[in-house]
């Protein structure tokens, strides 16, 4: 339904005034009555969240948990329960902008002193985003190096980064969300279909989802496995966790993309951006966000314009927790001590070869399709990172300097793309004369994927219940699910003092 035709007359031309707006009427479905077609319908929504799944499937799952699988078994599975808490954050921090229209970022840089949360959200993405870059790039490259057969992994990592820096200059989100859904849906149903082969012990797994701070300790035989680096387990819990999360890219990323699907506030806008700009012009100038009104009708369209949103990171959710304890339960059964007296782990040397079992021990015909579907994966990880990551440093930025302000969306990126292929290439290089890939990831992860989302966390649930109309703010229980959302994600960092 166009957006105009909701509007009463005298608000029609006067959204960029103090006066109050009129939400958008929902979507057909959300006014249904409850019924199976109802839900169903839901699915529709599922799209940013394929994005964060594919980010977690693409570098996190494929390495760090068959591999955590092969060697602890089933006994960090609670470090997935821990995620909950990302996704109860970005829900908080996306309803904000939602409901009100303005980016949580741009309010962190109103409302803390001299915007220092932006400024050490971009410290954090400029230090660690290369690093990130140069852990994929080296997987990415191994990966095609054992497809093709020819070739230094390197030539082929850098190369298929900077096609993907390229695909973002000139491609579309819709390109993004459509291929990335295939793709993970290949890797994840495979791995669910590997374990169910495999017939695990449910009753043994399900335990391990609420043993929080059962820590194992590196069994001997790791120590046979050339390449491996012991991680110190604290840190290797944390990096784990950092994979799983809703990190801190799409996190703010995510606020891109939901002005791109047109949801909330912004549904029939033909300028999301532009919508955004007036609003946080309006609260600059009166100091509260006024103009959200205060009908009844209009606070119960709010609240249903939400549900896209809610629906979307839930899905995701489902999806990143069955998908990770999937490929954690086959490096369990499939990796570490085999038969016939070898070991089998993922290294630094061999990131990604091993874990074609979770493929193969179904079929031989399914490794190719393992292998096709590693590179596209890992080729969408890299694209969509360097999607998020503009978008994230962008909306921090952007209240931060005039002259970002001012700078188009997509001069912007070009910048931040050559910044970061400048700086992850020679640290590419330095991996492979012996940098330790998992450690760079696991350190990288511990910052982008735990530490900013806290921060974050505790910026988004603060801003949500002070700055928003009464009406508007989040309910005693979801302001309680916001804290222990924070909670879960600190507790592994008692481990590094223990």
């Amino acid at each position: 339904m166009n957006e105009q035709s909701s509007l009463p007359p005298q608000q029609t031309t006067t959204e960029s005034s103090s006066s109050m707006i009129s939400f958008p009427e929902p979507d057909g479905v959300l006014a249904m009555k409850p019924s199976l077609k109802k839900y169903l319908g839901y699915l529709a929504f599922f799209g940013p969240g394929a994005v964060l799944v594919s980010i977690t499937i693409g570098q996190g799952q494929l390495i760090l948990g068959p591999q955590i699988g092969g060697w602890a078994g089933f006994r960090l599975l609670w470090l997935i329960t821990l995620n909950l808490g990302s996704y109860i954050i970005a829900y908080i921090g996306c309803r904000f902008t939602m409901l009100s229209g303005i980016g949580m970022m741009d309010m962190f840089a109103i409302k803390t002193r001299r915007g220092w949360l932006n400024w050490l959200f971009i410290l954090i993405m400029l230090v660690f985003i290369p690093l990130f870059a140069a852990t994929i790039m080296t997987t990415l490259g191994q990966s095609l190096q054992w497809i093709i057969g020819r070739g230094h992994y390197l030539y082929w990592g850098i190369s298929f980064c900077l096609l993907a820096a390229l695909l973002v200059l000139m491609g579309r989100y819709k390109l993004l969300e459509y291929t990335q859904a295939f793709f993970v849906a290949v890797l994840g149903i495979g791995a669910l279909l590997s374990v169910a082969i495999i017939r695990p012990d449910i009753l043994e797994m399900i335990p391990h989802f609420f043993l929080i701070g059962d820590v194992p300790s590196y069994p001997p035989w790791v120590d046979l496995i050339e390449g491996f680096s012991k991680t110190p387990i604290p840190l290797l819990m944390l990096g784990y966790l950092g994979t799983l999360t809703v990190t801190l890219v799409p996190l703010v990323g995510y606020l891109g993309w939901m002005k791109v699907k047109h949801w909330g506030i912004f549904k029939g806008k033909k300028d999301p951006e532009g919508f955004s700009r007036e609003r946080l012009e309006l609260f600059k100038r009166h100091g509260s966000l006024s103009y959200l009104p205060n009908d009844e009708h209009e606070i119960g369209k709010a609240k249903t314009l939400l549900k896209p949103l809610l629906c979307d990171l839930c899905i995701a959710f489902i999806l990143v927790s069955l998908i990770s304890a999937a490929y954690m339960a086959a490096g369990k059964y499939l990796l570490g001590p085999q038969l016939d007296g070898t070991y089998l782990l993922p290294s630094d040397m061999n990131l990604i070869r091993t874990q074609s079992v979770i493929f193969s021990h179904m079929a031989s015909w399914l490794e190719p399709l393992f292998k096709l579907s590693v590179v596209f994966a890992l080729f969408g990880t890299v694209y969509a990172g360097f999607e998020g990551v503009s978008r994230m440093m962008y909306e921090a930025g952007k209240g931060m300097s005039k002259k970002i302000a001012g700078t188009s969306y997509r001069r912007f990126v070009v910048v931040l793309l050559v910044y970061i292929l400048s700086t992850s290439i020679p640290l590419a290089v330095l991996m492979s004369l012996g940098l330790s890939v998992l450690l760079i990831l696991s350190i990288t992860l511990l910052f982008i994927g735990v530490v900013g989302v806290i921060m974050y966390g505790i910026g988004a649930v603060y801003m949500s219940y002070t700055l928003l109309p009464e009406r508007y703010r989040p309910s005693r229980l979801l302001l309680a699910m916001g804290i222990l959302g924070i909670t879960l994600l600190v507790i592994p960092f008692l481990f590094l003092f223990v």
